[in-house]
């Protein structure tokens, strides 16, 4: 028998690594680089909880991360797969169905009194900046926006404490 090396959980269909099991796959819908990345590069970095693939039961349809603390969801938008910029004639079948599922959701997230908040993947991988603002805003309270600003200045001063030494 192999021993088991750490940061990785046996299972019983063998070996697994821990990071795949903190994100939990719809059968049908799966998961997107683009969430995992949200996720880990912003959520998980300002120390927002959050519920991924939430499910509205009621309408069937899933959320990609549900902020329970501040009861708030947030749609993650693949510029493509959304048609961002598209106007709906150009649109294809696919970019029209998830228009009409975006608007089911934000619907379903309006009647039920929580705000949601869409953030598209080019904002994500070209304007990290725009997004964090955006979250802070809306997810953090004063308390926890000035704790997070210490804390970057904080890392900000040792890292130029550390460079000005060398």
């Amino acid at each position: 028998m192999q021993p088991v090396r750490k940061g990785v959980k046996k299972t019983k269909r063998g070996r697994k690594s821990s990071h795949s099991t903190t994100k939990k796959k719809h059968k049908d819908y799966g998961t997107s680089k683009l969430e995992e990345k949200f996720a880990k590069n912003f959520l998980d970095k300002l120390g927002i909880k959050y519920v991924y693939q939430y499910e509205a039961k009621s309408i069937g349809r899933f959320y990609d991360f549900y902020c329970y603390e501040k009861n708030a969801i947030i749609e993650v938008d693949g510029d493509y797969w959304h048609s961002k910029n598209v106007l709906y004639e150009d649109m294809t079948p696919t970019q029209k169905r998830n228009k009409r599922v975006d608007k089911l959701k934000d619907h379903w997230a309006l009647i039920n009194g929580i705000p949601i908040i869409r953030i598209w993947e080019s904002d994500i991988n070209n304007h990290p900046e725009k997004v964090v603002k955006i979250l802070k805003e809306r997810l953090c309270d004063a308390g926890e926006q000035k704790e997070l600003e210490d804390k970057k200045k904080t890392r900000e001063f040792y890292k130029n404490k550390k460079e000005d030494a060398n």
